[in-house]
This record gives structure tokens, sequence and C-alpha cells, in this order.
């Protein structure tokens, strides 16, 4: 029990990103966080490799994961070059590293709103629904970068005012934390919404992104490579609905048609309203088209030969009716207007 003060003392300085004052504790600390960062690095640079699609990256959710793939890489690399400036008693060396912990910072608010897009395309899968919901999403990251370069600036400029401006880093900080729970939020309220209006099986566990993301908050130290674990255990949640893709196209494929019907016969048989659609020698252009125009809640199959099934998520007729006059409209109002025929379908799951 004596010892219980001293263990809550090096917890406390720990969480709050300082020095623990106990040697062996200082020593693990320092290297396990730079081997871990390190491990990270390794990790992701592995995983964009080894993953065909991903490293291509001409998917749309591909795009979205490997675009954060490469924010965190960034942000590792920072972090390992860091090491020698912490321990350096240049005035250049001390401006690089308050500089790039304010990149650093931005890039890690950056990185969580990426998740955030990424987990919505990959529930809705609607670049439309991704525009107009995240237009404005970077404007708090915007105003915080901002923020804190003028506070770097302001620590530049004399002892004086770096003491009395210091104390405004612990509220950026505040501020930062607030911005990366919101997009958190926001992503489990999208993820329950999901599962509550839809009937399709999920490929997603946010808690393989979020676990890591809490620890790191705990323990900043860890903070860049818990980033890189999420990514990883994100991708490999993912990564199981990449055998009902359309290599092609990029949209549910056959397969998944068939596994959906018996997936949904699992939750009560019942009539699904459809739409067939056939473009015949333009099936690039048509997949261009659904992958633009249509709304969040309608799945889309490639059924090969260009033609094309839609079934809505929440089984609304109305939205696939909406859909089959907004890709009409388009087709005929395209530079180069060709011939669609679209079918109503009604089957049994």
């Amino acid at each position: 029990m004596d010892r219980l003060p001293e263990i809550l003392r090096v917890l406390y300085a720990l969480i709050t990103y300082s020095e623990t004052g106990n040697d062996f504790v200082d020593v693990f600390v320092y290297h396990s966080s730079w081997i871990m960062e390190l491990a990270g690095l390794v990790g992701l640079i592995v995983m964009i490799f080894r993953n065909p699609r991903l490293k291509k990256h001409e998917r749309t959710e591909d795009r979205y994961l490997f675009y954060e793939c490469i924010m965190v890489i960034v942000i590792l690399i920072l972090q390992l070059s860091l090491i020698p400036l912490v321990y350096s008693d240049s005035m250049i060396a001390y401006y690089v590293f308050v500089v790039a912990l304010t990149v650093n910072e931005v890039l890690y608010m950056f990185i969580i709103l990426q998740w955030l897009v990424f987990v919505d395309y990959i529930l809705y899968r609607s670049k439309d629904h991704i525009r107009r919901r995240y237009k404005h999403a970077a404007f708090p990251i915007i105003i915080l970068a901002a923020l804190d370069t003028f506070q770097s600036v302001i620590l530049f400029s004399g002892e004086e005012i770096f003491y009395r401006w210091y104390g405004m880093r612990n509220y950026l900080q505040i501020a930062k934390l607030v911005i990366e729970l919101g997009y958190i939020i926001i992503a489990i309220i999208l993820e329950r919404k999901y599962t509550k209006e839809s009937r399709e099986p999920r490929f997603l566990r946010l808690e393989a992104f979020i676990i890591p993301f809490i620890f790191g908050v705990i323990f900043k130290f860890y903070d860049s490579s818990m980033l890189a674990l999420g990514i990883i255990l994100t991708y490999s949640a993912v990564k199981r609905r990449d055998r009902y893709i359309d290599p092609d196209s990029g949209l549910y494929n056959g397969e998944y048609l068939e596994y959906l019907r018996q997936y949904r016969k699992g939750l009560g048989e019942s009539k699904e309203y459809g739409l067939s659609i056939e473009a015949k020698g333009h099936g690039k252009e048509m997949v261009s088209l659904l992958k633009e125009l249509l709304p969040k809640g309608i799945s889309v199959f490639s059924l090969g030969d260009d033609t094309f099934y839609l079934i809505s998520e929440t089984s609304k007729k109305s939205a696939l009716k909406m859909a089959a006059m907004m890709i009409v409209d388009s087709v005929e109002s395209s530079d180069a207007p060709y011939d669609v025929r679209i079918l109503e379908k009604q089957v049994t799951f």
C-alpha cells in the first residue's frame, strides 16, 4: 500500500505527457514509444504494398483509407525525426521542433476526420452524400491550426510573452481533443443509425479504431503508433468484403447479391423492390454515373454485361423511383447521350 501513491503519481505523469521522475519508467516509455512508432510505420507500408487494391487506390473506399495511411506515415516520420531534436541545445532545433509539433497536431485531427469520412462511405457508399455532409467539416481544424500557429509565433517572441501565452497551449489541447471526440461520436451515431435502419451486413468494426485511439489519448507517448494500429485493424475488418466487390467497377458483385439474400432471409423473408439497369456498350459511363449520383441507402450490384441491379437498404420504394428518374435525366442531359433500359423488379429475399 505504501507504493500506491508513487504508482498513481507515475501514472498521472504519463497521462499528462511529462517525465515521471522514475528512471525505469522514463527509459521504458522513451524506447518503447519510438519502437512502436517504427513498427507502425513499417506495418502501414507493408499493408499498402501487400494489398493491390489499397496500393492502386482506384476505388473510393481504398482512396480514402490510402490518404489516411499516408497522413499517419507522415506523422510517424515526423515523430521519429523529432527524437534527436529533444536533446539538442540549438535554437534552430527548438524552432523546428515546435513547428513539427504544430504540423503533427493538425495532421492528427485530419486523420480522425478522414477516418469518419471512410466510415460514412463504407456504411452508405455515396460520394454525393460525403460531399454534402463534410463540405465544412475541416473548418474547426483550420481555425485551431491558425490559433496553434499564432501561439507558436508568440512563443518565439521572448521569455516574458512566452510565460504569458504558454497556458494557451493547454486550452488548444482541450479544443483539439473535443474536435477529435466529436468526429468519433459522429461515427458511432452513424453506425448505430445504419444498424437500426439497414438490413445489410456490416463489414466494419468501429472499436478496431476507437480502442487504440482512446489508449493513445490516455498515454500520449503512444498516440501516433496507436493510430497506425487502428488503421491496420480497421482495414483487416473491412477487407472481408473484398470478395464481394467487382474488381472492374468497384461495385458489389452477383456473389454478394446471393449472400445478401441469405442474410436477409435470416432476418425474416420479405419482398424486395429493385431496379434492373441495362446500358449496353456504356458500362463504364453508367458505373461513374451511379457512383456520383446515387444517394445513401441504395446498394448497387454489377452483374456483368453492362447490367446493374439496385436495391434500397431500407426497402423504400420511393427512393428507387427517384433514383431511376435521376439516372434517366442525367443520361439524357450528358454530352454523349446513350440508351439505358430500367426495369422494375420485385424479388423475394
